[in-house]
């Protein structure tokens, strides 16, 4: 018979060659999301480059040179979402009791911008550890508001998308298809948060089923509506079949589908699902890499020196903190 002291240390090097592989596995597929990136990155790019090789890219620049003024709202629009988003993440917050409605608060919200380009989403924890070395609230309380903020937000893309798809059907019933999914989303994440989450990760009862929620779900749809006009805005002068409606819905499934692709910031997806569809909006060829890109410039690739600003910013307070 093995001695109790063996059989513990057997167990505890099984545990620890079962985190190595599993550290290892992650590692790989980490690897793997790279190259799957580069090889997207390099099938828009080759795509892009065709098309300014084989299109009249004079009659795109004429259309684009005089079309400058679009790129200021475009990019109000881009920030009005970025507030609107901050407003439901600061709301989740305060329910937890953690405080962020002043300055270190909202540089601790930007912050998480630095790491757009983590790969699935990882970079929303840079807000968890900036709410902790501000030292306005615990890791498990911050961590638990956080993954509450991601859960609230998908719901409210999925209602938005099922109140743009039961509009085709007839107007009348988008609010009426958003206000059940936003329902029976909550209701089964109640149910699921109280089968999955206990001890530190338990919510409080009756969390999900409340009015503070919903608002913050219809809050949050309101920033995914303000993303889509942001689109809209940006090709609205462009030749084809434009509607409302193609921005409103493309413009949010092509980031849940960049996100869902686990690609660092969903980089090469985004814009390849973007590009589609606005190909299946009849836009010419030679206008999809300035639209794309365009886009992308002031939803995305500006935001990251902002949230590298906030973050230092929230270092030299937390360093002033400490002293």
């Amino acid at each position: 018979m093995a001695h109790p002291d063996q059989a513990g240390a057997r167990d505890a090097a099984g545990g620890a060659t079962e985190a190595l592989g599993a550290s290892e596995r992650l590692s790989s597929w980490s690897r793997y999301g790279h190259v799957i990136a580069l090889l997207t990155l390099a099938v828009v790019t080759g795509y892009g480059a065709w098309s300014f090789a084989t299109s009249d890219m004079s009659a795109a620049l004429e259309t684009w040179r005089g079309a400058f003024w679009v790129l200021p709202p475009v990019l109000a629009l881009g920030a009005l979402d970025i507030a609107v988003e901050g407003v439901a993440w600061t709301w989740v917050y305060s329910r937890f009791g953690i405080r962020v409605r002043d300055r270190a608060g909202a540089a601790a919200y930007l912050a998480s911008r630095s790491g757009l380009l983590l790969p699935a989403q990882l970079g929303r924890l840079v807000r968890p550890d900036a709410i902790v070395r501000l030292g306005r609230g615990s890791m498990v309380e911050c961590l638990k508001a956080e993954a509450v903020t991601f859960v609230l937000d998908a719901f409210s893309v999925c209602a938005l998308l099922a109140g743009l798809l039961a509009f085709t059907v007839h107007w009348a019933l988008a609010p009426l298809a958003a206000l059940v999914t936003i329902g029976g989303a909550l209701l089964v994440g109640g149910r699921a948060a109280a089968i999955v989450a206990r001890g530190p990760l338990e919510l409080p009862a009756g969390f999900w089923l409340r009015p503070a929620t919903v608002a913050i779900v219809l809050i949050q749809m309101s920033g995914w509506l303000v993303h889509g006009f942001a689109l809209y805005v940006l090709i609205a002068q462009l030749p084809g079949e434009i509607t409302l409606w193609d921005p409103l819905f493309y413009a949010a499934t092509s980031s849940v589908l960049g996100v869902g692709s686990g690609l660092p910031g969903g980089v090469g997806a985004t814009e390849g699902l973007l590009g589609a569809a606005l190909g299946m909006m009849k836009i010419p060829a030679e206008h999809l890499a300035f639209a794309v890109g365009g886009f992308r410039l002031a939803t995305f690739w500006i935001w990251i020196p902002i949230g590298w600003l906030a973050l230092g910013y929230v270092q030299r307070v937390a360093q002033r903190r400490n002293a």
